[in-house]
């Protein structure tokens, strides 16, 4: 799963506000690893492909910190929750808001109606604590989905970890320190940091969006920070020097080794978790034998500042990085170094402007919790609800003239399987195999003679295929179920297991339909299989051997050309992110497309009765593929898939240049 919004805990992030004795530079020492660590993973994954650790650092931080302060207060009967709440409103909600404000502001000016719904929907979730709930629940993955890169307030889901955490943890350690021995304290505390390691291991493969955002899946990483900071606070840790030099080195060891040997391909979280937050604990334990010389890189100067402002920092950054890409794509070196220096910039305003006035107040809880919190999350809430049901009360939240351009460019790149007469479905019915709609080409009299199926990358060659049917004076059906490759064994090998229900199903009733036709097309995004198992040519082998045996003359059509980089979504953009440009995407032919497709020609060579029609040597004149056809119009509606007009334009490029294609010669009426 991608790693999405890395984001640190505001209590991890801040000083405390108890006595100055408490205060520790290392830790704010720690805060800086963990902060650059995520902002550099942000820019350029590839420099720390484990950088997205720092968050599960930041969480211990904060449960170190909180849970010291809990134990010191309860155990002298000085705990307060209304105390507790005060600090955390203060140090959490006046910046939170304040981003929240800026981002739901930008996106109203930047992004599309839709995307800036999904941004005021993500804000009023943000608001009322539960913005891992929304993206756990709401997060759009589909295929055409915005990457979740471009989500500007996805970062806010460690705060609704966080915030959750401080509704339980309160009652729960401030009780049992007060009734329960600390040795049995301990134990509890490391009983449940094991279940949530545990629980993150077992949910993963089930729901890994679960195990990422939800505090069950992540309470552990927060509570490894707690048993350390319930021993602190009731005087059972006391390192020597030399244990605290070994304990600080095995620690940055750790996360050291984290940062660069776990990836974002790694099932995270669950075991591979403990690394990091067992490293983090590590040099926090380090720091309690009062030696600020066991690690004395963390409280230098540099880091220190770094580490005060890093809320801001983590604030700022995300949504910064989230606009930029969603306007102009994966930004360059120049684009990074400058999105990181404007983040510290605002960081540091922030810091000086609105952080530390708001936590420096004296004023009491009701006081802080209206003035800090419930005002400005309402003035808040209020716009964020008109976004996202103004237009459905018919108040549209963009002017008529910009949406009229909206749906017109749209209207030019329209998804093939919008079209009524392209039949491309989730799950095949009984009701999709006589569909008068989706069968294609001239004549009325005869049934079609000609079945295309595959998944998507066969549906956006209907278009194509229409015009050679048209020339040949024939209809043809076309089926396409999305994610499924034709093929008639079990599909588990080549699809995910959401999809495999929906693939089954549709295969049994393709099967069924097989006999009615002379010729089978056969279409798929063969990459995609062949990725998930090498054994994918010889299935398809065995499945056209069955077909031609049965009489059926087989087409395998090739795997068209991608354009790595390409936008579908620019010129709609582009009406109204500032400087964008859409300028024409040429790129080169990509070898593992041209691998594939020869070795489809392979299969169609040594087999009787089977043809092979690749179209990329007229998409790609001179081994260079175009994103616009001759008129100027999107050829591809995304980086993989034509549009209906690109397609329609393919079909009589090659009727022009070739006639009528060698696979497709023997169709006539």
């Amino acid at each position: 799963m991608r790693r999405g919004a890395e984001f640190p805990s505001p209590e991890s992030m801040s000083n405390t506000d108890h006595r100055a004795s408490d205060y520790r530079r290392d830790i704010d020492g720690l805060r800086a690893i963990a902060v650059l660590s995520v902002m550099i993973f942000h820019a350029r994954d590839t420099l720390l492909p484990g950088g997205f650790v720092g968050v599960d650092i930041f969480f211990v931080i904060s449960g170190y910190l909180i849970s010291k302060h809990i134990a010191s207060e309860a155990s002298t009967g000085r705990f307060s929750l209304a105390e507790f709440y005060r600090r955390r409103i203060r140090r959490i909600a006046p910046m939170m808001l304040t981003v929240v404000a800026v981002t739901l502001a930008m996106a109203l000016v930047v992004m599309t109606p839709e995307d800036a719904t999904a941004v005021a929907k993500s804000a009023f979730w943000s608001v009322v604590s539960l913005a891992n709930v929304h993206f756990w629940r709401d997060l759009d993955t589909g295929y055409f989905a915005n990457s979740s890169a471009q989500t500007p307030l996805l970062h806010l889901w460690s705060l609704g970890v966080e915030e959750q955490f401080y509704i339980i943890w309160p009652l729960l350690l401030a009780g049992a320190v007060r009734r329960m021995p600390q040795n049995v304290v301990l134990a509890f505390i490391a009983g449940l940091a094991l279940l949530s390691f545990v629980a993150a291991v077992v949910v993963f493969p089930r729901d890994p969006m679960f195990a990422y955002y939800m505090l069950p899946t992540r309470a552990g990483e927060l509570l490894l920070g707690a048993l350390v900071g319930v021993a602190a606070a009731r005087g059972r840790l006391a390192p020597g020097v030399a244990a605290c030099r070994l304990a600080g080195a095995l620690g940055l060891l750790l996360i050291a080794g984290s940062l660069w040997l776990i990836d974002r391909q790694a099932p995270f979280p669950g075991w591979l978790a403990v690394p990091p937050t067992l490293g983090a604990a590590l040099v926090i334990l380090a720091g309690e034998g009062k030696s600020a010389r066991a690690l004395p890189g963390l409280s230098s100067p540099p880091m220190v500042f770094i580490g005060k402002i890093s809320y801001s920092a983590y604030l700022w950054h995300w949504p910064l990085f989230a606009f930029y890409r969603y306007g102009y794509g994966e930004p360059d070196v120049v684009a990074s170094v400058v999105i990181l220096v404007a983040t510290m910039i605002l960081a540091w305003a922030s810091f000086t402007l609105v952080e530390r006035p708001t936590r420096n107040t004296a004023a009491v809880f009701g006081v802080v919790a209206w003035r800090q919190f419930a005002l400005p999350g309402a003035a808040l809430i209020i716009p964020s609800l008109f976004v996202v049901y103004g237009p459905r009360l018919g108040v549209p939240i963009a002017p008529a003239s910009y949406l009229d351009r909206l749906a017109s460019v749209r209207d030019g790149n329209r998804a093939p399987r919008s079209f009524d007469w392209i039949c491309q479905r989730q799950r095949l019915t009984s009701a999709d195999l006589i569909d008068s709609r989706c069968v294609v080409g001239v004549g009325r009299a005869a049934p079609p003679r000609l079945l295309l199926w595959g998944d998507s990358n066969a549906a956006h060659y209907v278009p194509m295929i229409r015009e050679f049917a048209m020339r040949a004076g024939i209809r043809f059906r076309n089926v396409a179920v999305g994610s499924c490759p034709p093929l008639l064994i079990d599909p588990e090998t080549y699809v995910e297991e959401l999809r495999l229900a929906d693939c089954r199903d549709s295969y049994a009733l393709v099967e069924a339909e097989l006999p009615k036709f002379e010729v089978i097309a056969l279409s798929a995004s063969w990459t995609t299989y062949a990725r998930r198992s090498p054994r994918l040519f010889d299935d398809l082998a065995l499945l056209v051997t069955r077909l031609t045996s049965q009489g059926h003359q087989v087409i395998l059509i090739g795997k068209v050309q991608t354009l790595a980089g390409y936008d579908r979504r620019c010129s709609e953009k582009a009406l109204r992110v500032p400087f964008k440009t859409c300028a024409t995407l040429v790129v080169p032919i990509d070898p593992e497309i041209d691998r594939t497709n020869e070795t489809l020609r392979q299969i169609a060579l040594r087999i009787p009765n089977v043809g092979y029609f690749d179209a990329n040597q007229w998409l790609c004149p001179n081994k260079l593929c175009s994103d616009k056809t001759s008129a100027g119009l999107p050829r591809y509606f995304d980086s993989s898939h034509l549009t209906v007009p690109g397609s329609e334009e393919l079909g009589r490029t090659v009727l022009v240049k070739e006639g009528m294609p060698h696979a497709f010669a023997n169709l006539h009426p």
